[in-house]
């Protein structure tokens, strides 16, 4: 019996999140889902598109907010979540978040202008000649 079949089963069977892959643990996790949700991306973006676009934005935070990320750690913060419940820490997450979306957006549109450049035949698949 599968989740759909019972409705009480259905409360404890959520969808297999995917995360972005992160080696430091401060920052907060990248639901990919919840990405291509708020950036309202259309299917046409596959996943692996996403992940690559996401990761690179994930980088250019992670530098930017580095001198946050050692101010906290050095005063005992192992993640950035330890410090979520003040207005501060709020703020750094939602911004760090923020950026993430932005980068990805960004990562993302510059790929398709790639794409599109790069293409021999015109949008009806003619060729230019």
């Amino acid at each position: 019996m599968d989740c759909a079949d019972d409705p009480e089963l259905s409360v404890h069977c959520e969808p297999e999140r995917r995360y972005l892959a992160c080696h430091d643990p401060f920052w907060p996790r990248i639901d990919l889902a919840l990405l291509r949700e708020r950036l309202a991306l259309p299917e046409e973006i596959s996943e692996t598109q996403l992940a690559l676009a996401a990761q690179s934005a994930v980088a250019i935070a992670m530098s930017e907010f580095a001198n946050w990320r050692r101010a906290l750690r050095s005063r005992g913060y192992q993640r950035l979540s330890d410090v979520s419940g003040h207005a501060h820490g709020l703020a750094l997450s939602v911004c760090f978040l923020r950026m993430v979306e932005a980068g990805t957006r960004r990562a993302l549109v510059s790929h398709v202008r790639e794409v599109a450049a790069s293409d021999p035949f015109g949008p009806k698949g003619d060729s230019h000649d």
